[in-house]
C-alpha cells in the first residue's frame, strides 16, 4: 500500500475510554528464543575466533578475503547477541502514551501510529500448515498468529504465541491490538478513502475511454475519405491517360497514312515523268 493522505472518520470519545491511559503494554520475546539465539551467536564466534586462532598459531596467515568473512559473521553473531536483551525487554509494545504500536524487527524498532494500525488473525507459512495437517504434526502445540499491519506501507508483520514469552502475553496482545483497531478504525478509513479513488480514477478513465473512442472513430473516418478520394483522383488519372493514349495513337494512325498517301503520290508524279 502507498502512502496516502488519511481520510478522517470521527472517534468517540466513548469509543477512546475503551482504551487505557497514559501506559504501556510490554510483551518480552519467548525465553526459549532468547536462549537458542544467545547459545548460536556464542558458538559462531567462538567457532570463527578458534578456527583464526588456529591457523595464526599454525604459521598460516588467512587472506584478506577470509578474515572479511570471519569479522563478517563475528560482527552478526554479536548483534545478535545483544539484540536477544532488547527484546527480552519487549518485542512488541502497546504504548498508550503516545498512542502507537512498537515492533522490535530484524534489529529495527518500527512504531505504528493507532491511527494508522490495523490488527487481524494470521496464518502460519505453508510449510508449518502442511506439517500440522500430516501424522507428524497431529499432537503439535497449537500456535497463534497475529497480523500488525500500517495500513498506509506495503508491508505487514506478523507475530505468534511462540514468539513471545507466554500463551497469555499472545492473548493480551491479540485482544488489545484488535481493540485499538477498532477504535481507530484505521482499515475502515483506508478502504474509504482507496473506494473514492477507485471512483474517482473509474470515472476518469470511462472519461477518457470515451474521448479515445471519438478520436480513433474521427481518425477512421478521416482516413477512409482520403483513401476514397485518393481512389477517385487515380481513377480519373487513369482514365485521362487512358483517353489520351488514345489519342496519340489515333493521331500517330493519321500521321501514318499522310504520309504514305503522300509517299505514294510522289511515286506516280515520277512515274508519269518518266
Amino acid at each position: 500500500m502507498s502512502e496516502v493522505e488519511k481520510k478522517e472518520i470521527e472517534i468517540s470519545q466513548e469509543e477512546l475510554n475503551k482504551l487505557p491511559k497514559d501506559t504501556i503494554y510490554c510483551f518480552p520475546a519467548s525465553k526459549t528464543q532468547i536462549i537458542r539465539r544467545r547459545i548460536i551467536s556464542i558458538l559462531v564466534i567462538l567457532l570463527i575466533s578458534g578456527a583464526m586462532g588456529y591457523l595464526l598459531v599454525g604459521k598460516q596467515t588467512p587472506d584478506i578475503f577470509l578474515w572479511l568473512v570471519a569479522a563478517a559473521f563475528v560482527v552478526v553473531s554479536a548483534v545478535v547477541f545483544i539484540h536477544t536483551f532488547v527484546i527480552a525487554k519487549y518485542r512488541v509494545a502497546l504504548d498508550y502514551k503516545k498512542n502507537e504500536v512498537v515492533l522490535r524487527y530484524m534489529f529495527s524498532k518500527i512504531t505504528i501510529p493507532f491511527d494508522s494500525f490495523d490488527a487481524r488473525d494470521g496464518e502460519p507459512d505453508r510449510a508449518t500448515a502442511m506439517l500440522k495437517k500430516s501424522t507428524m504434526g497431529a499432537n503439535m502445540k497449537h500456535v497463534g498468529y497475529l497480523i500488525l499491519d500500517n495500513v498506509y506501507e506495503e508491508v505487514c508483520y506478523q507475530t505468534s504465541s511462540k514468539d513471545l514469552a507466554t500463551q497469555e502475553d499472545f492473548d493480551m496482545l491479540s485482544k488489545e491490538a484488535k481493540l485499538i483497531a477498532s477504535v481507530y478504525k484505521a482499515k475502515e478509513k483506508y478502504d474509504a478513502l482507496k473506494t473514492d479513488e477507485e471512483k474517482e480514477v473509474s470515472s476518469d478513465d470511462i472519461t477518457n475511454l470515451v474521448h479515445d473512442i471519438m478520436k480513433e472513430d474521427k481518425a477512421e473516418k478521416a482516413q477512409e475519405e482520403l483513401e476514397k478520394k485518393e481512389e477517385a483522383i487515380a481513377s480519373v488519372a487513369a482514365d485521362e491517360a487512358e483517353a489520351a493514349s488514345e489519342k496519340v495513337e489515333e493521331v500517330k494512325e493519321a500521321v501514318e497514312d499522310a504520309a504514305e498517301k503522300a509517299a505514294d503520290e510522289v511515286a506516280d508524279v515520277i512515274d508519269e515523268e518518266k
